[in-house]
């Protein structure tokens, strides 16, 4: 039997998806492959689902721009999918079954740093695609929340939309004055096309700052963080942890790996 995997999103060019789940494949011993399908939203986005149906894949990924689009494709959804509103995961089995696995990955990112945020102080930047898993996975920690976001009324639309009660919602000018958290989460995309990040030289930081970016080196928000001697995390853990839950849903089998191992042979 072969396993068709792949993942569907634009751009692809940059991802470590592929390399991820083909490892993956291998090292469980399974025969099959992951395929990378760029595609735009709407009718496109549609008829590539089909296709995949018409040829017997297994499930597929679901990356930016498509999350929440795909999400109102599916036949049914999971519970984190659901709280999140964004399916990143897809089975086809019994019709379109929908996941969302950075719930997941986001959880084992934090275990795997030693991090424990129950009853903490966190900051959280943006609040984005990126940051509703995270959203979602705070919700049950009981933690007091801050979250600065260009635009407040669309953080604050967002924030109920989710039912958190617990978060206080700034903008960008609240990190000019003199604060300090057990965690600051960084959830948007700054700094990714000129590597330049907000000044956060007035934001301490106790425990660690994690980035949901990632990159050879630290990112440009860690280096922007480098004031404080707390724990440094990126998102690279986060993307493997996600991967690896995506492929137990495929297949049963939760793969051997070293996220360390996998980020050397990535070159990170």
């Amino acid at each position: 039997m072969f396993t068709n995997l792949g993942l569907i999103g634009n751009p692809l060019k940059h991802s470590f998806s592929p390399f991820i789940h083909t490892r993956f494949l291998k090292n469980s011993g399974l025969n099959g492959g992951y395929c990378c399908f760029e595609t735009e939203g709407g009718e496109a986005l549609r008829d590539t689902f089909d296709i995949l149906k018409r040829y017997s894949f297994t499930g597929v990924n679901v990356t930016v721009p498509h999350k929440q689009e795909v999400f109102d494709l599916m036949d049914s959804v999971d519970g984190a999918a659901e709280g999140v509103g964004a399916v990143n995961t897809v089975l086809f089995r019994d019709g379109l079954k929908g996941f969302n696995t950075d719930v997941f990955g986001f959880i084992n990112m934090l275990s795997d740093g030693g991090c424990g945020l129950e009853n903490s102080n966190v900051l959280l930047l943006g609040c984005g695609g990126a940051s509703k898993a995270v959203l979602y996975a705070l919700k049950s920690k009981n933690v007091h929340l801050t979250v600065v976001n260009r635009t407040v009324s669309k953080a604050e639309d967002i924030i109920k939309s989710m039912k958190f009660d617990n978060a206080d919602i700034e903008d960008y000018n609240f990190l000019t004055t003199e604060k300090s958290f057990d965690f600051v989460i960084n959830g948007t995309s700054i700094g990714l096309e000129d590597g330049r990040f907000t000044d956060m030289s007035k934001i301490g930081c106790e425990k660690a700052a994690i980035d949901l970016q990632y990159k050879k080196g630290l990112t440009p928000f860690l280096k922007n963080m480098s004031h404080s001697g707390c724990v440094k995390l990126d998102g690279f853990s986060m993307l493997v942890y996600q991967a690896a839950r995506a492929f137990e849903i495929w297949t049963g089998i939760y793969p051997v790996f070293s996220v360390k191992d996998i980020a050397g042979e990535l070159g990170l």
